[in-house]
């Protein structure tokens, strides 16, 4: 049974209350598609000394089916609804408006649910591994957030080390992220060549 109050979803809410952490996990989604739940359970799970594992898209499948499926649709529909609300409705309380309103609730919900699937594999160790150095858990598993590096913005990757990091690890982490995530690119276009 899913968990959909429990302590990652609770560690989610606090840090998005920041505005500068809210600012940096919005800027990563809209710029380099990242999952903004799979950016917090990165942390987090690296805050528990836990890293993905080799294996973890795959165990993590049902977690990215939802994602495509609900989440993303729902705020396909809700940045649409707001272009149209604000050429259709006479006042932000118009009817367009409204549903708008309902469907970033529902949107919400998609997300809760994505984490309580998260939280689930956790309690499970289903997709993660022990890890005691949580620096390099926190620089894996947010190295597995990213598809493509010339998307992702240095100054927002810098606000999420700093969730975990002293300021001081922040930049050289910042660094070898970078790195492992050019590295990881360059792999993969080597592999898809081959293909």
């Amino acid at each position: 049974m899913l968990q959909h109050d429990n302590p990652f979803w609770r560690f989610s809410l606090s840090l998005y209350q920041l505005k500068r952490i809210k600012d940096a996990f919005l800027q990563l989604q809209d710029t380099s598609g990242a999952n903004v739940n799979l950016l917090f359970f990165a942390i987090w799970a690296a805050q528990q000394r836990l890293r993905f594992s080799p294996d973890w898209q795959k165990t993590f499948q049902q977690f990215q089916n939802w994602h495509q499926d609900y989440t993303l649709q729902l705020r396909r529909q809700r940045n649409e609804l707001k272009i149209i609300a604000e050429k259709a409705d006479q006042n932000e309380n118009g009817p367009l408006h409204r549903m708008r309103d309902h469907i970033l609730k529902a949107e919400q919900l998609a997300e809760q649910q994505e984490q309580a699937v998260l939280y689930y594999y956790y309690q499970e160790r289903m997709g993660l591994i022990d890890c005691e150095n949580r620096e390099a858990a926190l620089l894996e598993n947010l190295a597995h957030c990213f598809e493509d590096p010339r998307l992702v913005d240095d100054a927002p990757i810098k606000v999420l080390l700093s969730i975990m990091l002293d300021e001081a690890d922040v930049e050289l982490t910042a660094v070898r992220l970078r790195e492992h995530l050019e590295k990881r690119f360059i792999r993969q276009q080597g592999t898809n060549l081959a293909t």
